[in-house]
């Protein structure tokens, strides 16, 4: 079950949304600048958070929350089937797929490209596999995403990878780069139109129509790849 539970003073009576046996709070979040309701779900802490605008009546909540019930219920599906890299499973590295097998004279992962397998230390730290994954997501991303910005005529600065929860790229006016690493866990073309989009950026520093004509005239199918972020992103990021 999905319960929403009391913050402070409630402003509705407690409200319960049907999802297995799982009981996911709800903070309420007054806002006197908000302009609308809106719900946000953590995939760390596993709570929602309800923003509440000024003069909003308990009828209001009451149906918003209701309207939110299958987005709600989406939420928490893809927390239930993150993706998790352990010995016995299997994991896409830019589309080639290897199993996770423990390696005990292994301090650092590894791949065996010949058994397409990934080599886990006995004791893997999530830093250690973090580093390991951002190594590999620089050497596969930082000449992709160069040669791109050439076809573009424009040349990168810098390219950093970063661990971010809330976008998979961004672009400075001094011409650098950042990627989000977990990149490297997304379909090759998914990951290519994030490289498309931020190279763009180098030519227009804003989503105008020339920009989207950019990226398309470099990824055709953006529309699509975009909607697999929106739709697909979050079990990514829980990594």
């Amino acid at each position: 079950m999905l319960s929403i539970f009391k913050k402070a003073e409630p402003l509705i009576e407690q409200t319960v949304f049907p999802y297995g046996n799982i009981d996911y709070p709800l903070m309420y979040k007054p806002n006197p600048r908000a302009k609308r309701l809106s719900l946000r779900f953590s995939t760390k802490e596993l709570f929602f958070v309800l923003t509440i605008p000024p003069r909003t009546s308990k009828s209001q909540i009451q149906l918003f929350l209701k309207r939110c019930v299958p987005w709600a219920e989406k939420q928490v599906s893809q927390v239930s089937t993150r993706l998790k890299i352990v010995p016995g499973t299997e994991v896409k590295l830019n589309g080639k797929t290897y199993r996770c097998v423990t390696d005990p004279l292994r301090k650092k992962p590894a791949l065996c490209n010949e058994t397409q397998t990934m080599r886990l230390p006995s004791r893997l730290t999530q830093k250690g596999l973090h580093d390991f994954l951002k190594k590999k997501a620089a050497d596969y991303f930082t000449p992709l995403i160069e040669e791109i910005a050439s076809r573009m005529g424009q040349r990168i600065e810098k390219v950093s990878y970063r661990d971010t929860k809330s976008r998979w790229g961004s672009c400075s006016a001094r011409k650098t780069i950042s990627l989000n690493w977990r990149l490297i866990l997304a379909p090759p073309e998914v990951a290519h139109y994030v490289c498309v989009h931020e190279a763009a950026h180098l030519t227009h520093m804003n989503h105008s129509k020339d920009f989207w004509n950019l990226v398309e005239d470099h990824c055709p199918r953006h529309k699509v790849l975009r909607k697999w972020l929106k739709t697909n992103g979050t079990s990514l990021l829980s990594i």
